[in-house]
């Protein structure tokens, strides 16, 4: 993908932000060691999970909005670059309709994308533009397979599969695999002693003919804020490599924050022009 006004360096950089568990299309990824349960039922697993991250009722009235600030640092060929990021939204019924906006900040770079409910935007260093496709797909894509999106699976009418068991070192885990409406497929692996997403898993193709890119993603440093529990460290693997480390620096939730702050008219204006009526 290309960003306009930035470095080859920097839109890559951008683009691994953006994405978040950096997907767009996947399948299932195969693990070593799984057995299967035919009688496991993926709903009762994936029931304590939401309990263990705080209830329902807690993503959606203590979550309702928030915004997180991060520490983020991506390893590429060129070198580890590091930045800060911050991420902002509101929540809506479905997680497709959620409002999101992204801001990153690195040396000589400010690159911001979002949602406001009707259309998407980007503003890179300060210009308003129109994002390419790639920018869409990727913003949209790193949200869908969030590990969030395993916790909202009822009210996004997704679908559950129980894959099996497995153990890594002294974790016992379960899998299940997540399918949305549209077909995507996520695999999350829980621990059977927290009840925490430990990881994700999927696969990135650029078309039907090109190979699969395997991601990983992976879930440490979890802390409870406000009553909910989210991981404060999260490590990207792209084919078994590091390419990005966040650790949240700051997280607050059930802020005073108004949709109209996510126009891109009004992104970069003080805070009480677009937070007061």
């Amino acid at each position: 993908m290309a960003l306009k006004n930035l470095s080859s360096s920097i839109n890559r950089l951008s683009l691994a932000l953006i994405v978040c568990a950096l997907g767009l299309t996947i399948s299932a990824v195969k693990l070593d060691g799984v057995k299967a349960d035919k009688n496991q039922k993926p709903e009762d697993v994936v029931e304590k999970v939401i309990l263990a991250y705080g209830s329902r009722q807690s993503l959606y009235k203590i979550q309702h909005n928030g915004r997180l600030r991060a520490q983020v640092k991506f390893f590429t060929p060129e070198g580890p670059r590091g930045g800060t990021s911050t991420t902002k939204f509101i929540r809506k019924e479905k997680q497709e309709e959620d409002l999101r906006m992204i801001e990153l900040e690195l040396p000589d770079t400010r690159y911001q994308i979002g949602f406001d409910g009707k259309e998407m935007w980007s503003i890179h260093n300060g210009e308003i533009q129109k994002p390419s496709a790639d920018e869409v797909k990727a913003f949209r894509g790193g949200h869908e397979h969030g590990y969030e999106a395993l916790l909202r699976y009822k009210e996004n009418n997704s679908k559950l599969e129980y894959v099996g068991s497995t153990k890594l070192g002294t974790y016992d885990m379960d899998i299940i695999d997540l399918i949305s409406p549209e077909g995507v497929r996520t695999r999350y692996e829980i621990s059977l002693r927290s009840y925490r997403i430990l990881y994700l898993s999927y696969e990135d193709k650029a078309d039907a003919n090109a190979e699969p890119v395997k991601y990983r993603l992976n879930f440490k440093d979890f802390r409870v804020i406000q009553n909910s529990l989210i991981p404060y460290e999260t490590l990207v693997f792209q084919n078994g490599k590091l390419i990005e480390e966040r650790k949240i620096l700051e997280a607050s939730f059930n802020i005073q924050l108004e949709e109209k702050a996510f126009k891109a008219e009004n992104v970069n204006k003080p805070a009480e022009s677009s937070t007061n009526p």
